[in-house]
């Protein structure tokens, strides 16, 4: 694979705030679902769109009605421009915003590399996109010996007479993926709409984080849990995000079609019946698509001096649920936080070795999603020492994403987005799941792998498709 240099020139740095007056100091509580999300690293995801335009063109035309626009929402998405503040303990972190408080937003201009090779679904250099992406501040120690972690960053990139790349990068601790997502097509209309002061469409973020019942008593035992938490109170010395690009990665995009989808939930459900199953096996597209991949990723972790040896190895797929409509007090969808469950499947690697790894799979994650809709947070006291037994595992994957957030209705007036990326993928067994940009119903995934994992991994992936869907 031959290597590009892809990298942006720094245009200026900005300082967003919400309208002067328009947000008072407030601060926010965090409820118990926030808590396990203190222990992750910044969450950051592009956006890229064409834009066949010179960058003059939009640093004079377009870019003041983005950076208005973006004052104009964060009034309304406040806590992004705010601070986590971590106390010493007993003391319980919270979230506050201030009048001086604001966002930093970076434009850069690329200065090397192609635009349509960057948002190519094939693989190539994890490294690629290093250079679009924000630097989070490094946190700050306030007078009473609390620590203040800046919460959101955003960075544009332009390529010129090519396409724009918005990058943003968050605390998850403050926002869940259905709550960021609100907040950008929020951003994305007012823009489009012309950056107004009355032009914010859609419902209003709900911010009421006291609407979170604690009916278990969790909150003590998550704040027992962190107090433990070295990395929180230690934080690694402070290194920007160019310096942790991989060197060794690739990363590809994988697209399911809905027909594809339909031909395996038919084959895994023929399968399934062959087993004489009593229950009819809970199936859907993110079921699928997870079982599939997992499989594979598994099966590409063997290599020829591999014996059985290792086949009673755990496997551990570690995935999300929304929860705002299945708590027994429903909160509204436009709450502003984590409603987030957390469901573990494990598995012996003998078991997703197997030709019908698919089908396991889809039975096990299945009933792990009909335990969501049934008792939600059922394991939620476990969180995090399920947590630090699965970092400690060999073969830990986890979902980053939704089909369900939309992330390719993302439109700030130049067309809906040609490419949305989760960088994560790279720096941990993360695989990203979201809708297709090209079809309703279809699915992407997108994956981060070292480059003959990578080979195996697409073989394997080619060959059950071949088998599955003829």
């Amino acid at each position: 694979m031959a290597d590009v240099d892809y990298t942006a020139k720094l245009l200026n740095l900005y300082r967003i705030s919400p309208p002067a007056g328009s947000v008072p100091t407030t601060l926010l509580p965090l409820s118990f679902l926030d808590f396990i999300w203190m222990i992750c690293r910044p969450m950051r995801r592009l956006f890229f769109f064409q834009f066949p335009h010179s960058t003059n063109h939009f640093m004079d035309s377009v870019f003041p009605t983005l950076k208005r626009s973006l004052s104009l929402s964060l009034q309304h998405f406040f806590p992004l421009a705010g601070n986590l503040i971590l106390p010493p303990p007993p003391h319980k972190p919270h979230i506050l915003y201030t009048p001086h408080d604001s966002v930093p937003l970076t434009v850069t201009e690329s200065t090397g590399g192609d635009f349509n090779t960057l948002i190519a679904d094939y693989p190539h250099d994890a490294k690629h996109f290093y250079p679009f992406v924000p630097d989070m501040p490094e946190s700050r120690l306030l007078p009473d010996g609390s620590r203040a972690i800046q919460n959101f960053a955003i960075q544009i990139t332009i390529f010129p007479n090519q396409g724009l790349c918005i990058c943003i990068a968050f605390q998850h601790v403050v926002a869940d993926g259905i709550a960021i997502h609100h907040f950008i097509k929020s951003w994305a209309s007012i823009s489009r709409n012309g950056g107004a002061s009355d032009s914010f469409e859609g419902p209003l973020p709900c911010h009421n984080r006291a609407a979170i019942k604690d009916v278990k008593g969790l909150e003590s035992i998550f704040l027992q849990e962190l107090s433990s938490w070295d990395s929180l109170w230690n934080p690694v010395p402070y290194k920007p995000i160019i310096d942790q690009a991989p060197v060794d990665k690739v990363r590809t995009t994988l697209v399911l079609t809905r027909p594809i989808i339909e031909k395996l939930k038919t084959w895994v459900s023929a399968e399934s019946n062959n087993d004489k199953e009593l229950k009819p096996l809970r199936l859907s597209s993110f079921i699928i698509t997870c079982s599939l991949v997992w499989g594979c990723l598994i099966k590409s972790t063997q290599s020829e001096a591999s014996g059985c040896e290792d086949e009673d190895e755990l496997c551990y797929f570690w995935f999300l649920a929304d929860c705002r409509n299945r708590v027994k007090d429903p909160l509204p969808p436009t709450y502003f936080g984590n409603c987030l469950d957390a469901g573990l499947v494990v598995l012996k690697k003998s078991e997703l070795v197997k030709r019908n790894s698919t089908v396991v799979a889809a039975k096990a994650i299945g009933k792990r999603v009909e335990e969501f809709e049934s008792e939600p947070f059922k394991m939620a006291e476990e969180w995090f020492s399920l947590w630090r037994a699965c970092e400690k595992a060999k073969h830990f994957h986890t979902i980053a994403g939704s089909p369900k957030l939309r992330a390719y209705d993302t439109d700030f007036g130049w067309g809906r987005a040609m490419k949305s990326e989760v960088l994560h993928v790279d720096s941990s067994e993360s695989i990203s799941v979201q809708d297709s940009r090209d079809e309703q119903g279809g699915i992407e995934i997108g994956l981060g792998l070292h480059n003959t994992q990578m080979d195996r991994f697409m073989a394997i992936w080619k060959q059950n498709l071949k088998e599955l869907c003829p």
